[in-house]
């Protein structure tokens, strides 16, 4: 295929124009992704939070008990990567798996009712994704902010594997499409070469035309080449015209040359001295042989020896 072949340059095109829709659409679906997992994460953390909200006692001295917590095992596990915490004026209550750490703080009072979400850095050098709320827990007046924690690296893994797959799926979907445009070329530049053929018709025969039944996209080429061969055969009707007015012209000269030519028969002629095309201009005219002024003494053009 030739590096200016319309072929090639529609199939590179579309190559790259789906590689580019490939490229957007992996990064679209894999940020799609890690929202959708993070919005599953927090759902699965309010649900724990309440949970442990619904264990949750105050006593004597006004410090918050856990009684009879039952849960996600993970609670339970240090270091497991789900964690929960409580705290308020009085002292932190928190789960097991935190052990010795604390979940930070959020950097302003999150004021309000509603869940707020963000990263942060988490126990054991790990980062994690945070859950937190303040809750008014009775008979207390001072809220307890309400923290739950989820290991961050398992998020990132879990985008990983979906970035791996997603990417594997749309390179065999690029082959795919691929074939699929190089099917639709093929189809879409069957016309033109239907005028190929057309063409290559019209080459020995002046008066062939290119046929009518062509799409609405070709038919004004097909229409411009039959008009240009059109003005080509009326070229070819002057031209011969033309050649057989000339083969006429001709006739008259040709004759009269004949007729010098069985008068000079076996002599020589010496037309020394003379024009040739005025010669031939009287020829034309006259058909016969011009009388001379000159250095000859018979008063001829020519002279014979």
């Amino acid at each position: 295929m030739r590096s200016g072949s319309l072929r090639l340059r529609l199939l590179v095109g579309a190559a790259l124009a789906v590689l580019v829709a490939m490229v957007i659409a992996w990064i679209t679906m894999t940020y799609l992704f890690a929202r959708h997992i993070e919005r599953r994460v927090a759902s699965e953390l309010k649900r724990d939070a309440m949970q442990v909200l619904a264990h949750l006692v105050v006593d004597a001295d006004g410090r918050l008990q856990a009684e009879d917590m039952q849960g996600d095992p993970r609670f339970e596990l240090p270091a497991s990567g789900l964690y929960w915490q409580v705290s308020n004026a009085n002292g932190t209550l928190r789960s097991r798996s935190l052990w010795d750490n604390t979940l930070a703080a959020p950097p302003t009072p999150s004021a309000g009712s509603s869940w707020k979400r963000r990263h942060a850095e988490g126990p054991f050098g790990r980062p994690v994704f945070l859950l937190e709320r303040q809750v008014r827990i009775a008979p207390l007046d001072a809220p307890a902010l309400v923290q739950l924690a989820h290991d961050e690296d398992e998020l990132r893994r879990a985008r990983t594997e979906f970035g791996y797959e997603l990417a594997s799926f749309l390179a065999v979907l690029w082959v795919v499409l691929l074939l699929a445009a190089w099917l639709q070329v093929r189809l879409g530049l069957l016309p033109l070469t239907r005028i190929g053929r057309e063409l290559a018709a019209l080459r020995p025969n002046p008066s062939a035309r290119m046929t009518a039944a062509h799409p609405s996209e070709i038919a004004p080429l097909a229409d411009a080449i039959n008009r240009l061969a059109d003005a080509r055969e009326k070229d070819l009707l002057r031209a011969r015209r033309r050649s057989a007015d000339l083969a006429h012209s001709l006739k008259t000269p040709l004759s009269a040359l004949a007729a010098i030519a069985r008068r000079v028969r076996g002599r020589a002629l010496n037309i020394e001295g003379y024009a040739p095309l005025r010669l031939w201009r009287w020829l034309r005219l006259t058909g016969g042989a011009p009388s001379l002024s000159g250095r000859d003494s018979a008063g001829h053009m020519a002279y014979l020896h």
